[in-house]
């Protein structure tokens, strides 16, 4: 039988993109698997696990509480994904409400809402403290929409007259800093991304309490179609997502059985200019790319079960 490492090669080598790094950890066993798991890729809304994680931190140190609450305004509203974009301003979620938006249906109205009261230094400077030195998240979620979409991105009501509008119509910035590999953007690797759920899973960061609460979030994912896409009804991922234009990740935990949890993290990305007009081959290749990090997803399962 091929081993798990040629299985995944040769998924990586059909799967239609340019760069695919891979982290896999055994949980109980310690086994691991490493492809490409040391490059930098852009995070993209896979940073909100570390900022998940930071205000964990903050909320251990006696800052904030979940059943703070803090005000809706025109001012944070973003682009989505999420839905705090098209309610009425002035409404007050709490802190717990804003950190399951933001991962369960990546909401980034809520990501920024918490960034600006954690600081948008303070999620980088954990990291590092932990040993986890590849990962920084420099932007918010704002930041990264006016590098793309310049202007647009600034104009959350925007959100109304874009949402249905096909890509080849939004002027898109690709080179800017929301593609750099570098501190200057939202980065990490596979590899620390992987590490820094295991210490979740493991309580190694903050304390058991505050790690079950991260993952009872985590767990509700509501965006499955990638590392979950062909696991059998049930199984139970703590993961999240990331995704732009010529980015598709996906990071997280899959549950295998009671006694079986495998850390997984799968970043890469693909040429979108061939496809950018015309969004039937744009949605195909997409979900060759999906169904890949799914392949991927069952192979760990059936390996680890």
């Amino acid at each position: 039988m091929p081993s798990l490492t040629s299985q995944i090669d040769a998924i990586i080598a059909a799967s239609g993109t340019t760069a695919m790094g891979v982290a896999i950890k055994h949980l109980e066993s310690g086994e691991e698997l490493y492809i490409n798991a040391d490059h930098s890729f852009p995070l993209c809304s896979v940073l909100k696990i570390p900022v998940l994680v930071e205000a964990f931190h903050q909320i251990q140190t006696g800052r904030f509480t979940l059943d703070d609450r803090f005000e809706l305004t025109l001012a944070e509203k973003n682009l989505p994904s999420g839905v705090l974009v098209f309610l009425q301003d002035g409404l007050q979620p709490t802190l717990r409400d804003l950190l399951t938006l933001m991962i369960i249906i990546s909401d980034n109205t809520a990501t920024d809402m918490v960034i600006h009261r954690l600081g948008v230094s303070a999620t980088t400077q954990f990291m590092h403290e932990l040993g986890l030195t590849s990962i920084h998240v420099p932007m918010t979620i704002r930041e990264i929409f006016i590098d793309i979409l310049g202007e647009a991105g600034a104009d959350p009501r925007r959100a109304f007259t874009m949402l249905d509008k096909p890509e080849a119509e939004v002027s898109a910035n690709r080179t800017g800093r929301a593609y750099s590999l570098g501190p200057d953007n939202d980065v990490g690797t596979p590899r620390d991304l992987n590490r820094l759920n295991e210490m979740i899973f493991r309580a190694e960061i903050l304390d058991r309490a505050a790690c079950d609460a991260m993952l009872h979030i985590l767990l509700q994912q509501q965006i499955n179609l990638r590392l979950p896409r062909f696991l059998p009804a049930g199984t139970a991922v703590a993961h999240k997502t990331g995704t732009l234009s010529g980015i598709r990740n996906d990071s997280g935990i899959i549950y295998a059985n009671d006694h079986s949890h495998v850390a997984v993290t799968v970043f890469c990305t693909w040429d979108a200019e061939p496809v950018k007009d015309d969004p039937v081959a744009e949605w195909d290749h997409i979900n060759k790319i999906d169904s890949a990090l799914g392949q991927i997803g069952r192979l760990v399962y059936d390996h680890f079960k």
